[in-house]
Protein backbone atom coordinates (compact mmCIF):
# COMPACT_ATOMS: atom_id res chain seq x y z
CA UNK A 1 0.00 0.00 0.00
CA UNK A 2 1.35 3.35 -1.10
CA UNK A 3 0.14 7.15 -0.53
CA UNK A 4 0.97 9.87 -2.94
CA UNK A 5 0.98 13.02 -1.71
CA UNK A 6 1.29 15.78 -4.54
CA UNK A 7 4.58 18.43 -3.55
CA UNK A 8 2.97 22.47 -4.32
CA UNK A 9 6.31 23.75 -2.39
CA UNK A 10 8.28 24.90 -5.22
CA UNK A 11 5.39 27.06 -5.72
CA UNK A 12 4.42 28.66 -2.14
CA UNK A 13 7.03 31.48 -2.83
CA UNK A 14 4.76 32.32 -5.99
CA UNK A 15 1.50 32.05 -4.70
CA UNK A 16 2.42 34.03 -1.00
CA UNK A 17 3.61 36.79 -3.28
CA UNK A 18 0.69 37.05 -5.24
CA UNK A 19 -1.45 36.61 -2.13
CA UNK A 20 0.58 40.00 -0.72
CA UNK A 21 0.33 42.05 -3.88
CA UNK A 22 -3.63 40.70 -4.77
CA UNK A 23 -5.43 40.29 -1.96
CA UNK A 24 -8.00 38.59 -3.74
CA UNK A 25 -10.49 35.12 -3.40
CA UNK A 26 -8.07 33.32 -5.67
CA UNK A 27 -4.75 34.59 -4.23
CA UNK A 28 -6.21 33.56 -0.72
CA UNK A 29 -6.95 30.20 -2.14
CA UNK A 30 -3.30 29.72 -3.54
CA UNK A 31 -2.13 29.89 -0.26
CA UNK A 32 -4.27 27.84 1.53
CA UNK A 33 -3.52 24.72 -0.72
CA UNK A 34 -0.17 25.20 -0.33
CA UNK A 35 -0.38 25.38 3.65
CA UNK A 36 -2.54 21.90 3.30
CA UNK A 37 -0.32 20.30 1.35
CA UNK A 38 2.75 20.78 3.95
CA UNK A 39 0.44 19.78 6.38
CA UNK A 40 0.17 16.54 4.07
CA UNK A 41 3.67 16.33 3.68
CA UNK A 42 4.43 15.81 7.50
CA UNK A 43 1.53 13.33 7.60
CA UNK A 44 3.26 11.14 4.80
CA UNK A 45 6.92 11.20 6.09
CA UNK A 46 5.73 10.24 9.83
CA UNK A 47 4.07 7.43 7.40
CA UNK A 48 6.95 6.11 5.60
CA UNK A 49 8.70 6.34 9.15
CA UNK A 50 6.05 4.32 10.58
CA UNK A 51 6.67 1.67 8.11
CA UNK A 52 10.09 1.31 8.65
CA UNK A 53 9.80 0.88 11.94
CA UNK A 54 7.42 -1.57 11.77
CA UNK A 55 8.48 -3.63 8.43
CA UNK A 56 6.33 -6.84 9.35
CA UNK A 57 3.33 -5.13 9.26
CA UNK A 58 1.09 -3.89 6.54
CA UNK A 59 -1.02 -0.66 6.97
CA UNK A 60 -4.06 -0.24 5.31
CA UNK A 61 -4.68 3.80 5.70
CA UNK A 62 -7.00 4.13 2.49
CA UNK A 63 -10.26 3.10 4.04
CA UNK A 64 -12.50 -0.05 3.84
CA UNK A 65 -11.23 -3.04 6.30
CA UNK A 66 -8.62 -5.72 4.81
CA UNK A 67 -7.71 -8.79 6.20
CA UNK A 68 -4.84 -10.51 7.73
CA UNK A 69 -3.40 -13.87 7.78
CA UNK A 70 -1.35 -16.57 9.24
CA UNK A 71 2.23 -15.07 7.76
CA UNK A 72 1.45 -11.14 7.41
CA UNK A 73 0.22 -9.16 9.52
CA UNK A 74 -2.70 -6.02 8.18
CA UNK A 75 -3.28 -3.02 10.40
CA UNK A 76 -6.20 -1.40 9.11
CA UNK A 77 -5.24 2.18 10.47
CA UNK A 78 -7.94 5.17 10.38
CA UNK A 79 -6.59 8.00 8.49
CA UNK A 80 -7.54 10.47 11.09
CA UNK A 81 -5.67 8.39 13.05
CA UNK A 82 -2.31 8.15 11.50
CA UNK A 83 -2.83 12.34 10.49
CA UNK A 84 -2.98 12.91 14.74
CA UNK A 85 -0.38 10.51 15.46
CA UNK A 86 2.24 12.89 12.76
CA UNK A 87 0.93 15.85 15.26
CA UNK A 88 0.89 14.77 18.37
CA UNK A 89 3.58 12.71 19.59
CA UNK A 90 2.51 11.36 22.91
CA UNK A 91 -0.31 10.35 21.25
CA UNK A 92 1.78 8.42 18.59
CA UNK A 93 3.51 6.89 21.45
CA UNK A 94 0.84 5.38 22.86
CA UNK A 95 -0.45 3.98 19.45
CA UNK A 96 2.93 2.39 18.28
CA UNK A 97 3.12 0.42 21.72
CA UNK A 98 -0.07 -1.57 20.89
CA UNK A 99 1.30 -1.91 17.40
CA UNK A 100 4.42 -3.20 18.57
CA UNK A 101 2.05 -6.38 19.51
CA UNK A 102 0.33 -6.84 16.72
CA UNK A 103 2.47 -9.43 15.40
CA UNK A 104 2.54 -11.29 17.98
CA UNK A 105 -0.56 -11.19 18.93
CA UNK A 106 -1.55 -12.49 14.68
CA UNK A 107 0.36 -15.21 15.90
CA UNK A 108 -0.82 -16.11 18.86
CA UNK A 109 -4.52 -16.43 17.58
CA UNK A 110 -3.55 -18.43 14.67
CA UNK A 111 -1.77 -20.78 17.41
CA UNK A 112 -4.93 -20.96 19.38
CA UNK A 113 -7.02 -21.88 16.46
CA UNK A 114 -4.41 -24.82 15.38
CA UNK A 115 -4.67 -26.19 19.04
CA UNK A 116 -8.69 -25.86 18.61
CA UNK A 117 -8.40 -27.30 15.60
CA UNK A 118 -10.41 -24.34 14.07
CA UNK A 119 -10.03 -23.01 10.31
CA UNK A 120 -9.46 -18.64 9.78
CA UNK A 121 -10.83 -17.28 6.81
CA UNK A 122 -9.01 -14.02 7.99
CA UNK A 123 -7.92 -12.04 10.99
CA UNK A 124 -8.99 -8.11 10.79
CA UNK A 125 -7.19 -5.58 13.34
CA UNK A 126 -8.33 -2.39 12.67
CA UNK A 127 -7.45 1.47 14.75
CA UNK A 128 -10.15 4.33 14.85
CA UNK A 129 -9.57 8.21 14.68
CA UNK A 130 -9.21 8.14 18.08
CA UNK A 131 -6.94 4.95 18.20
CA UNK A 132 -9.25 2.72 19.73
CA UNK A 133 -8.28 -0.56 18.46
CA UNK A 134 -10.63 -3.60 17.58
CA UNK A 135 -9.74 -7.11 16.22
CA UNK A 136 -11.99 -10.16 15.42
CA UNK A 137 -11.45 -13.28 13.37
CA UNK A 138 -13.32 -13.49 9.98
CA UNK A 139 -14.61 -16.82 8.08
CA UNK A 140 -13.86 -19.15 11.00
CA UNK A 141 -14.80 -22.62 10.59
CA UNK A 142 -14.11 -25.84 12.85
CA UNK A 143 -12.42 -28.43 11.25
CA UNK A 144 -14.21 -31.29 13.13
CA UNK A 145 -18.07 -30.45 13.37
CA UNK A 146 -17.86 -33.55 16.00
CA UNK A 147 -15.20 -31.71 18.59
CA UNK A 148 -17.15 -29.87 20.49
CA UNK A 149 -15.81 -26.70 19.29
CA UNK A 150 -18.78 -25.75 16.08
CA UNK A 151 -19.87 -22.78 17.71
CA UNK A 152 -17.82 -20.12 16.15
CA UNK A 153 -19.93 -16.87 17.80
CA UNK A 154 -18.07 -18.65 21.44
CA UNK A 155 -14.77 -19.05 19.73
CA UNK A 156 -14.23 -16.06 18.56
CA UNK A 157 -15.30 -14.63 21.75
CA UNK A 158 -12.91 -16.37 23.79
CA UNK A 159 -10.14 -15.37 21.42
CA UNK A 160 -11.17 -11.83 21.78
CA UNK A 161 -11.05 -12.28 25.54
CA UNK A 162 -7.61 -14.21 25.65
CA UNK A 163 -5.93 -11.56 23.27
CA UNK A 164 -7.24 -8.64 25.25
CA UNK A 165 -6.15 -10.17 28.93
CA UNK A 166 -2.46 -11.05 27.19
CA UNK A 167 -2.54 -7.46 25.84
CA UNK A 168 -3.27 -5.99 29.37
CA UNK A 169 -0.75 -8.68 30.95
CA UNK A 170 1.75 -7.30 28.44
CA UNK A 171 1.47 -3.96 29.46
CA UNK A 172 1.63 -4.40 33.22
CA UNK A 173 4.90 -6.40 32.62
CA UNK A 174 6.55 -3.72 30.85
CA UNK A 175 5.55 -0.65 33.35
CA UNK A 176 6.69 -3.07 36.24
CA UNK A 177 9.29 -3.58 34.54
CA UNK A 178 9.98 0.19 33.73
CA UNK A 179 9.27 0.90 37.98
CA UNK A 180 12.67 -1.96 38.28
CA UNK A 181 14.77 -0.12 36.01
CA UNK A 182 13.97 3.48 37.15
CA UNK A 183 14.52 2.24 40.88
CA UNK A 184 18.34 0.25 39.85
CA UNK A 185 19.22 3.56 38.38
CA UNK A 186 18.28 5.25 41.53
CA UNK A 187 20.20 3.25 43.02
CA UNK A 188 23.14 3.45 41.31
CA UNK A 189 23.38 7.22 41.67
CA UNK A 190 23.19 7.17 45.40
CA UNK A 191 25.82 4.73 45.31
CA UNK A 192 27.77 6.97 43.04
CA UNK A 193 26.90 9.54 45.51
CA UNK A 194 27.78 7.71 48.41
CA UNK A 195 31.35 7.17 46.98
CA UNK A 196 32.05 10.74 46.31
CA UNK A 197 31.79 12.01 49.10
CA UNK A 198 33.49 8.96 50.52
CA UNK A 199 36.03 10.37 48.69
CA UNK A 200 35.83 13.67 50.02
CA UNK A 201 35.77 12.10 53.68
CA UNK A 202 39.25 10.41 52.84
CA UNK A 203 40.68 13.63 51.71
CA UNK A 204 39.61 15.70 54.36
CA UNK A 205 41.17 12.99 56.91
CA UNK A 206 44.79 12.88 55.03
CA UNK A 207 44.40 16.62 55.12
CA UNK A 208 43.71 16.86 58.75
CA UNK A 209 46.19 13.97 59.37
CA UNK A 210 49.67 16.42 58.44
CA UNK A 211 50.25 19.64 60.52
CA UNK A 212 51.54 22.47 57.55
CA UNK A 213 54.24 25.04 58.67
CA UNK A 214 54.44 28.00 56.00
CA UNK A 215 57.10 30.42 56.42
CA UNK A 216 56.88 33.91 53.98
CA UNK A 217 58.67 37.11 54.06
CA UNK A 218 57.40 40.51 52.54
CA UNK A 219 57.95 44.05 52.67
CA UNK A 220 53.96 44.63 54.47
CA UNK A 221 51.44 42.58 55.44
CA UNK A 222 49.68 42.50 52.35
CA UNK A 223 52.80 41.27 50.73
CA UNK A 224 53.06 38.50 53.52
CA UNK A 225 49.33 37.41 53.51
CA UNK A 226 50.10 37.18 48.95
CA UNK A 227 53.02 35.09 49.65
CA UNK A 228 51.35 32.78 52.09
CA UNK A 229 48.55 32.37 49.47
CA UNK A 230 51.11 31.33 46.49
CA UNK A 231 52.65 28.87 48.58
CA UNK A 232 49.59 27.10 50.05
CA UNK A 233 47.78 27.11 46.52
CA UNK A 234 50.87 26.27 44.91
CA UNK A 235 50.15 28.90 42.13
CA UNK A 236 53.77 30.65 42.26
CA UNK A 237 57.28 30.53 43.71
CA UNK A 238 57.30 33.35 45.43
CA UNK A 239 61.11 34.55 46.00
CA UNK A 240 61.61 34.33 49.80
CA UNK A 241 58.77 32.23 50.67
CA UNK A 242 59.02 28.18 51.90
CA UNK A 243 56.80 25.30 52.49
CA UNK A 244 57.34 22.68 54.97
CA UNK A 245 55.06 19.73 55.44
CA UNK A 246 55.78 17.68 59.13
CA UNK A 247 53.36 14.54 58.36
Amino acid sequence: MSMEITNNYSNYAANYTDAVKKPDGRAATEVKISKSTNSKDKVQAYYEQLCKKFPQINFNTNGGVLPSNSSRVTVNLSYDCLKKMANDPEFAKEIEWNLSGEVAANSMVYGWAQRDGVVLGGRTVTYDANGNRQSSCGGMRTANTGNGNNNTDKIQKKYKEEEERLLKARKKREEKEKIAEKQAEKKAEEEKAAERRAERKEHMEKLMEGTYKVSAIGTDMKSVTQNIVEVVSGTSSSTGASFDLKA
